[in-house]
């Protein structure tokens, strides 16, 4: 594996990790959503939405450790970009317009998004260049069990 791409799987479960206390947070403590996370409208946020921002970034966790293991697979590679720009785009509207947070606030997960997003979209075509695998070649053990494999037309076209 190259070291850009070892440098993101690194990344990657850094991020998790990140979340995943994000998660802990979510349903243990969603007071501290309202003090640090949502601080100009703390009316707003409330266990439920503590636990439901918790099962968000819980499978956002889950996409960025499966990325980790494989971030040349380019559905996986994709599905954790777009969580990245809905988890920027969810931050810069409760910032800019929503107002319910304060640039305190809202600088972590946006450096994080940010960051992570032009990261991953920037090196859309080197990671994912890399799950380009050649077409398989049936082995010996396949042939045996199915049989020979059947020459195309246009093998047969030139016998």
């Amino acid at each position: 594996m190259a070291s850009s791409v070892k440098a993101l799987a690194r990344w990657l479960v850094v991020v998790a990790c990140l979340r995943l206390l994000s998660v802990y947070i979510g349903i243990f403590n969603p007071e501290y959503f309202r003090t640090k996370l949502i601080d100009l409208r703390p009316d707003l946020v409330n266990d439920l939405y503590g636990r439901l921002f918790a099962t968000w970034t819980m499978l956002t966790c889950g996409l960025c450790l499966i990325c980790a293991r494989n971030p040349t697979n380019a559905a996986v590679y994709g599905a954790t970009l777009l969580s990245f720009v809905v988890a920027l785009v969810h931050f810069v509207t409760e910032l800019l317009v929503f107002k319910t947070m304060s640039i305190k606030g809202a600088a972590t997960p946006l450096i994080i998004a940010g960051l992570s997003t032009l990261w991953m979209g920037a090196g859309w075509n080197y990671y994912t260049f890399h799950s380009k695998q050649p077409a398989a070649v049936p082995s010996g053990s396949d042939q045996a069990a199915n049989g020979p494999v059947q020459n195309s037309i246009a093998d047969k076209d030139k016998e």
